[in-house]
């Protein structure tokens, strides 16, 4: 498992902490996730990343690892040079092409994708986006709010009342993504929402390793945990708990101030 921990604030007005963490799982032998969160340099704003990696012979990993360093790099360098929610766009699209070039260049990587759900905070306002089966949930009082909405086939069929909720957790082809990173899909169509962060609130953002197999009552319980540190930890120890069957991959963001 390795681990991460930063904060952004503005003494005495607004503090958000953030703590990461990502592990292997049980059942798989390498990992294909990848996490980031950066803290605010000045500018007033914050960011968490995690990105779920496929493909053959390690091309989901080396996805994963683009999708977080593209999106992160062309945040920090184009901040306040456009809206949240177009800056979040204009990131995941550059992170597909990158992703797909370099597929076109390594013959190993044909098909090399990626699912990603990012959070752009700034102050007490925040933006999710997200393409794929990665998770954000705000957990405010002990309520745990699903803020994604799966880009899988399933959740298709969920949507156009086909299939019931239920019925959809335990399908056998529930984890067949609609959206992605990469691929060799030519356009990238995030969804991206626009939410408020208040005090006490706690933010999550998983890969499916950890949703899969972790349910709401448990994750609103970690995530309260008195240090956001302990929270991102144990929701992986929870994960691998249930026989820990995918890579897990956990971000934290509480607003304290």
């Amino acid at each position: 498992m390795y681990k991460l921990f930063k904060r952004s604030h503005v003494p005495g007005i607004f503090e958000v902490q953030m703590s990461g963490a990502c592990d292997t799982g049980i059942a798989r032998d390498h990992n294909e996730d990848a996490i980031a969160i950066q803290e605010d340099d000045g500018r007033g704003y914050h960011l968490a990343i995690v990105c779920d990696g496929m493909g053959g012979h390690s091309a989901g990993e080396i996805a994963s690892a683009i999708a977080v360093q593209v999106i992160g790099e062309y945040l920090g360098e184009h901040f306040g040079q456009a809206t949240p929610d177009e800056l979040l766009r204009h990131a995941f699209t550059l992170a597909n092409e990158r992703i797909d070039d370099h597929a076109l260049a390594n013959p190993n990587a044909q098909g090399m994708g990626c699912t990603c759900v990012a959070v752009l905070g700034i102050r007490d306002h925040f933006w999710v986006a997200h393409a794929g089966d990665s998770r954000a949930y705000r957990v405010r009082e002990g309520n745990v709010e699903q803020l994604t909405v799966d880009h899988t086939m399933v959740q298709e069929l969920v949507s156009q009342g086909l299939l019931k909720p239920e019925q959809a957790a335990v399908h056998p082809y529930r984890g067949r993504i609609s959206r992605c990173l990469g691929h060799g899909q030519q356009k990238c169509d995030a969804d991206i929402t626009e939410h408020t962060l208040e005090h006490g609130d706690n933010l999550l953002l998983c890969s499916d390793g950890l949703s899969d197999v972790v349910g709401n009552p448990e994750i609103a319980a970690l995530v309260g945990q008195r240090d956001v540190r302990d929270a991102s930890r144990r929701l992986i120890e929870a994960a691998n708990k249930a026989g820990g069957p995918d890579n897990i991959s956990a971000i934290v963001m509480r607003r304290v101030v």
